[in-house]
């Protein structure tokens, strides 16, 4: 006669092998460690900067009348020299297409920034430069990155969106920075 285990009331114990245990500990523990590691990496990142600007427009035009205009994008690093930056730019009211970006007035950016064509939707664009030239040789301060050319339907001022989305330094590093548009003069 065969005996059954569970007739004889003898029970059986399931047992994880040691190297099992030891393979989660460590899972456990790498995911940890690089928890702690993006927090503390997060904590000493400068802060994304978001603004909402207002920018005149003349108001005695026609409705359907079209219009071109040129924003200036301004960067100030304060006193630390700007080596890159990237920014969105958007506009929060209709009938406005960005058509055109120029480059800086520092030399570091003179060539117009980075961006993609495609991607630029009608009232919406990212713009990033970067330069690699020592610290001597790149702006500080408040400096013009960037004029972004606009085509304007109708009457009246605009409502503008900015994000400095990052500033650097020369080696790399983020820098606290602010991020100011002005309708371009002349």
């Amino acid at each position: 006669m065969i005996a059954d285990s569970h007739q004889t009331g003898t029970t059986r114990r399931f047992r994880i092998p040691k190297c099992w245990v030891l393979l989660i500990a460590l899972d456990f523990c790498l995911m940890a460690f690089a928890f702690a590691q993006d927090n503390e990496s997060r904590s000493d990142t400068a802060p994304v900067q978001i603004t909402d600007v207002r920018i005149s427009g003349p108001v005695e035009v026609a409705i359907d009348a079209i219009r071109f205009e040129a924003i200036d994008v301004f960067v100030d690093s304060g006193d630390q020299a700007l080596a890159a930056w990237q920014l969105e730019l958007t506009s929060r009211t209709k009938d406005v297409e960005i058509v055109g970006i120029e480059g800086g007035e520092h030399p570091a950016f003179k060539e117009p920034p980075y961006y993609d064509p495609r991607a630029m939707n009608h009232n919406r664009v990212i713009l990033g430069a970067f330069s690699t030239d020592s610290g001597e040789q790149l702006p500080n301060g408040r400096s013009r990155v960037a004029r972004v050319h606009v085509q304007i339907t109708g009457p009246g001022e605009r409502l503008w969106h900015t994000e400095l989305t990052t500033a650097a330094s020369s080696d790399g590093k983020k820098i606290e920075a602010e991020l100011s548009i002005a309708k371009a003069q002349g």
